[in-house]
């Protein structure tokens, strides 16, 4: 409708103008005009959807498919390639895998059983899951509930390799299996509600209990009672592989190769196949208030609530944006929206929701890249929609003369291990610094650009393009000083960590090279006394250590998390490795003056200490399926 009065406007407009002419008019000219007017809007809307086609080639991605809501009106679309190898072109109804985007999904199932009164989000999670082995130290006061699980702030950790990259689960591995080697992956490390932690374990749970309550594979209830209702009859929580479906498109590595699907054992989180049409169709739903045929499916209250925490300690002092019931609130572009991202392994997926102006976009590539921008391909549709951005809300924000606050100065780390145990490459490789600058504070963290943030009072920032304050400063009860965006938190740690455990890992690493190097030397050279050294038990053992790492890495990553061969050579190298540290320095140390004078004795010192820092970063013994 709006479209049809926007052209009779111009018509009017044109007509007032004709009629004011003195002069003849040259009606050729008129008409051309009046064309030209009316299908502006179209040849804009086509050149922003050209775009993707350029941005796919220039960020050197396979295909596309993705869609567009507005006012009611949706389309879709395709781009690029359904796969490399063959050279066939991706089409409009090709099916993609879409990672994390099952979460909005698996979140709308718990709130269709909550509008039913089937269960209460704010229920702690063992009401219904009894025999979890949850060790929650804050159990009496703080339990774990469901609005925790759906809000990732239960505190639980996030995944561990073998949760995504193993062989091991099928399509019917049952959900508790993805905690039952280990039970200590439920244990909760901070108090239930007060930070987000993303976890998809957590959704794994939430999954558990639609089975608890329904006596079937979620999959079967899912897609019968919440999917085929709103209408999606090509979308399923089963999981679909390019063999057997051969309407879904192949995913892609970051070279090109073909990345077949395969079940994961937190499927509930991330296992989902759709098409743009039906994407289109679950986002007109969730504009609508969650109502089908003018009738409440889901309470339009929990839609309003996506993507709004309330009790998070960042909502309470004024961080508006984060995560809630299966959605993140985030500002880009210009614009806030209700959205989510999603990867699995050869594929990336986006939704962007915009409740208020009735406007909404989805967008999946049939390749997860770690080098291409996808952000490049959210704000082409954003631009699509013509989206009235609120920039302008950003430079109206006060500006304090000086930033005082230089206690917030300093290095930062994840709270959460994305995955465990990989503690280690967070504090020497994703840290980020923050330095106070005038009136800006500046944010950078490893190897990414760096961001400028204003100060708006009350330690909340807001950085340069966003339209609300986004990040928080904050001190707990225990001294500890913390960043947070509200959809990730940042612990503050002394520098002299980050470049202690930096050299640590270099001097190590250098030093194992040199001895085997050494090694490999004497050995040409048949020097075969040098072989009955005392550094030989430490040589031995790191010569094997480099050797499973060469075994490992030259199986697939998708089987890194099987105990196979080449895992378990691992495992049993960095069990050793100590081992034979340890044995050679008792051996130095028994002619320890002559030992200092020898390049080796420093060599083994500088390894062994090295061994220690990854021990103490629960690297040794590593145990890839643990």
């Amino acid at each position: 409708m709006e479209f049809f009065q926007s052209k009779v406007m111009i018509l009017k407009y044109l007509s007032r103008k004709i009629s004011l002419l003195e002069k003849p008019v040259n009606f050729w000219k008129v008409t051309s005009y009046i064309v030209l007017c009316l299908l502006q809007p179209s040849v804009a809307a086509a050149q922003s959807l050209q775009e993707i086609d350029v941005l796919l080639k220039k960020e050197n991605l396979s295909g596309a498919v993705y869609s567009v809501v507005n006012n009611g009106q949706i389309t879709s679309y395709s781009s690029g390639l359904k796969n490399r190898r063959t050279g066939d072109p991706m089409l409009r109804d090709d099916k993609v895998h879409v990672g994390s985007l099952t979460k909005t999904f698996l979140a709308m199932g718990i709130l269709r059983l909550a509008t039913q009164n089937m269960l209460n989000l704010d229920d702690p999670i063992k009401k219904y899951l009894k025999d979890l082995p949850m060790d929650n130290p804050w159990e009496n006061s703080n339990p774990v509930t469901i609005r925790h699980l759906l809000d990732h702030t239960s505190g639980m950790s996030d995944i561990r390799l073998w949760h995504f990259f193993s062989t091991g689960s099928t399509a019917q591995t049952p959900l508790k299996e993805f905690y039952e080697r280990n039970p200590e992956l439920l244990d909760i490390h901070v108090k239930p509600g007060s930070l987000f932690s993303y976890s998809n374990m957590g959704y794994t749970l939430l999954g558990m209990l639609i089975e608890a309550f329904v006596k079937e594979p979620y999959e079967d209830y899912l897609d019968r009672n919440l999917l085929r209702p709103i209408g999606l009859k090509n979308s399923t929580f089963h999981f679909r592989s390019q063999q057997k479906d051969k309407k879904l498109a192949m995913g892609h590595f970051d070279n090109g190769d073909p990345a077949f699907a395969m079940p994961i054992y937190v499927r509930p989180a991330g296992q989902f196949t759709t098409t743009a049409e039906d994407m289109g169709k679950f986002l007109q739903f969730l504009l609508n208030g969650g109502r089908l045929n003018d009738q409440e499916f889901i309470r339009k209250e929990f839609i309003d609530q996506m993507g709004r925490p309330v009790n998070t300690i960042a909502a309470k002092n004024g961080l508006r944006l984060g995560y809630a019931l299966g959605a993140l609130s985030r500002d880009r572009h210009g614009v806030v929206g209700v959205a989510h991202t999603g990867n699995t392994i050869g594929f990336r997926a986006m939704y962007y929701l915009f409740p208020k102006e009735k406007k909404a976009f989805f967008i999946a590539h049939n390749m997860d890249s770690e080098t291409a921008d996808y952000e490049l391909f959210n704000k082409a549709l954003i631009d699509h929609l013509d989206m009235d951005t609120l920039q302008l809300h950003v430079g109206s924000v006060k500006r304090s003369s000086v930033v005082q606050d230089s206690e917030w100065e300093g290095y930062y780390v994840p709270v959460f291990t994305k995955i465990h145990p990989m503690e280690l490459i967070d504090v020497i490789c994703g840290y980020t610094v923050v330095k106070n600058i005038g009136n800006d504070i500046s944010i950078r963290p490893f190897q990414k650009k760096e961001i400028f943030a204003k100060t708006i009072g009350n330690a909340l920032f807001v950085a340069q393009a966003r339209t609300a304050a986004s990040y928080l400063f904050y001190n707990d009860g225990s001294g500890e000083t913390f960043l947070t965006t509200g959809a990730m938190t940042l612990k503050k740690i002394g520098g002299w960590k980050i470049y202690l455990t930096t050299i640590s890992v270099v001097l190590g690493v250098v030093a194992a090279l040199f001895l085997i190097l050494g090694f490999i030397i004497n050995l040409f050279r048949r020097k075969w006394k040098y072989f009955r050294s005392t550094s030989m038990f430490c040589i031995s053992t790191l010569i094997l250590f480099t050797l499973s790492l060469l075994f490992v890495s030259s199986i697939d990553m998708i089987r890194i998390g099987n105990k196979s061969p080449p895992t378990m050579l691992i495992y049993a190298c960095t069990f050793l490795l100590p081992a034979g540290c340890f044995i050679s320095l008792i051996n130095y140390g028994s002619t320890l003056s002559k030992s200092i004078k020898r390049i080796d004795f420093w060599l083994m010192v500088l390894v062994s200490q090295f061994v220690i820092t990854l021990w103490s970063y629960n690297l040794i013994p590593f145990a890839a399926w643990d």
